[in-house]
């Protein structure tokens, strides 16, 4: 489709490299602070941000996923580079990486059927993502290039040192930079329009009154007040669980011959799972309160 090439870990295939790759990634973000309080910091900078910058709009209707976005994407770009990106430079990034991310799922069906692209139409699409690609790899590289020392960039440089693959680690970057930014955008904008939906309503202001017997106002809920919000984890988990991210799930190639619901799938073959229909079960389109136990 983009010229496959087995690197990184999205694209890469299943084999001793790309366990160790895995491996290597997760080992970098648990020692550079994943899911500890560093990480939990960063989060609530961004946060902060995308509150003054709705603030600073004053009621007026806008699109929440200009906001959402950059703030969303600027949480993993400061783990990767070890600094965050100023607004400007995190507003086209985000830009870039959007029109990017839906202009492969626009040619996924390429994948299925390989005979599509030699439509002109699709062609065209083909060379427009591969130029938005372009564009992502050229903000990736230059940032890689001003890391601060305290960045999962320099320290998987640290780690492979002399076997260093710099293509290798663009990738990774690019996998784990775009994946985070499209699933905490796409949650946190189905979030906002099951909330403002009447029935949503409802269940906001109950959220509202448990954060605020919680949580005091001078600063944002935390890790330590989970055990304290159970309605409010419990909104967040219907929420995904009622809106799946990815429809489809990424595709993975067999690694043998197999069957599924009586069906025979034979090794080497492009498979994936619709998600949606394994997660949701729900009629209507609103988050109810009702839904929840009480």
């Amino acid at each position: 489709m983009l010229g496959y090439v087995c690197i990184g870990i999205v694209d890469h295939r299943y084999d001793v490299e790309f366990r160790r790759q895995r491996k290597l990634s997760l080992s970098i973000l648990k020692d550079f602070g994943f899911g500890k309080d560093i990480m939990e910091e960063r989060i609530q900078t961004e946060v902060s941000v995308l509150l003054e910058k709705i603030r600073n709009i004053k009621s007026e209707a806008f699109s929440p996923d200009s906001v959402v976005l950059p703030c969303a994407l600027n949480v993993l770009v400061s783990i990767m580079f070890g600094r965050r990106m100023e607004d400007r430079v995190i507003d086209d990034f985000s830009k870039v990486s959007y029109k990017f991310m839906h202009s492969v799922i626009e040619i996924v069906a390429v994948d299925v059927l390989p005979v599509l692209g030699f439509l002109p139409q699709m062609r065209r699409r083909v060379a427009t993502t591969i130029d938005l690609q372009n564009q992502v790899f050229g903000i990736i590289r230059s940032s890689m290039e001003t890391s601060e020392e305290d960045s999962f960039v320099r320290y998987y440089e640290k780690h492979e040192s002399s076997s260093l693959d710099r293509e290798q680690l663009e990738y990774t970057v690019r996998d784990l930079l775009l994946s985070s930014m499209e699933t905490v955008t796409s949650t946190l904008l189905w979030a906002l329009v099951f909330l403002a939906g009447r029935e949503g309503q409802r269940v906001q202001a109950r959220l509202w009154k448990e954060i605020e017997s919680q949580v005091p106002r001078e600063r944002l809920p935390s890790l330590a007040d989970r055990p304290r919000l159970p309605f409010l984890e419990a909104t967040i988990l219907e929420v995904m669980r009622i809106r799946t991210v990815f429809p489809l799930s990424l595709g993975h190639w067999t690694s043998c011959d197999t069957t599924a619901g009586g069906f025979f799938i034979p090794a080497n073959t492009l498979a994936s799972i619709s998600a949606g229909c394994v997660d949701c079960h729900f009629s209507g389109f609103c988050l109810k309160e009702k839904m929840f136990r009480s």
